[in-house]
Parts: C-alpha cells; structure tokens; sequence
C-alpha cells in the first residue's frame, strides 16, 4: 500500500512536467514546419507571377520593379488569415498608393472573396492568380503567407502563421525598405 502511494505521488510529481515538455515540442515543431515548408525566404528572388484585378486588369510581378510592395496568401476561412487581413487593411490605408498590397488567395473565387470582404468591411483590394499553383511556388503548406518585397523584388521580410504579420512590424519593414530605393 504505502509502495503504491509513494509510486503514485512520484508520478503525479512528473505529469505536469511531461506535460509541459510535450507542449514544447508541440510549438517547436510547429515553427519548424512553418519554415520548413518555405520556397521562398528572405534574400530571394520572387518567383514571376501574373495576378488578376477584379477589373479584370492583369498584373505581372515583372511591372512592380522598382517598387517596395507586399504579397500575402490567404484563404477566408483560415483564423489567422482573419487577424492578418485587418492588418493589411491598416497598411493599405495607411499608405495607398504608395505600397501596393497584393491579397492572392490560394484557391478561392472572386465571388468567395468578395462575400467575405463585404462581410469584414474590407476595401483593399485582392487579385487572382493566372494559375492556382502560384501559391506552391512559395510554399508547400501554410497560411498566412505575408512577404514584404523590396524593388528589385527580392523578399526583405516573410511571415507564416507565427508569427502572422502586423500593422506595426509591417509598417518599421516598409520604412526600412522605402529607405533602402
């Protein structure tokens, strides 16, 4: 009897410290696969790309040379694609025309996109890829994917789902890439 009490005691003693290893493990390999699920990092060169207004105007990522802009993926019905987009809605307003931000989804429609801009009250725009496939180019997995591109178009700042981007981080990157032109 007084065995068993002592074994139990020792093993309630350990499980909140097998717990709190586990969920370590849990955030590290999260982190580790965000990253590791990357095409694109910092310092590299943005893929070509050719992106839809809903006007029906296409734009070439070859056209926004010489220009500091953000590419983020996301899909509507992803949480933290939610906590971003306001986010971006901060920085486009904050800057109009002098950053662009181009919203692609990684497979919706115009018409699924549109529903849920009207929805948040969104007013940036978003633009559809050429192809579906665009997003695989940057990225095996994993949305949100914000990347600040400077204008030789090459990837200064990239963000998944953690840490997503914010208003205030997005806003000192800018700064420090609108310096650098």
């Amino acid at each position: 009897m007084i065995r068993t009490l002592a074994k139990n005691s020792i093993l309630a003693a350990l499980l909140p410290l097998f717990f709190l290893v586990a969920l370590t493990a849990c955030i590290d390999d999260r982190d580790d696969d965000a990253d590791s699920t990357a095409k694109v990092k910092v310092g590299d060169r943005i893929p070509a790309f050719i992106v839809t207004t809903t006007d029906g105007i296409d734009i070439a990522s070859a056209s926004l040379s010489g220009h500091a802009y953000i590419l983020n993926f996301f899909d509507t019905g992803c949480p933290d694609c939610q906590r971003v987009l306001p986010e971006l809605q901060r920085i486009y307003d904050a800057y109009l025309a002098g950053v662009m931000v181009l919203n692609v989804p990684r497979s919706q429609t115009k018409d699924e996109i549109q529903a849920y801009w009207d929805k948040a009250g969104l007013t940036m725009p978003f633009y559809i890829p050429h192809d579906y496939n665009l997003y695989y180019q940057f990225a095996t997995r994993g949305i949100p994917r914000t990347y600040v591109v400077d204008a030789q178009g090459r990837v200064f700042a990239a963000f998944c789902d953690s840490p997503t981007a914010d208003f205030a981080t997005l806003d000192s990157l800018l700064k420090k890439v609108n310096k650098q032109q």
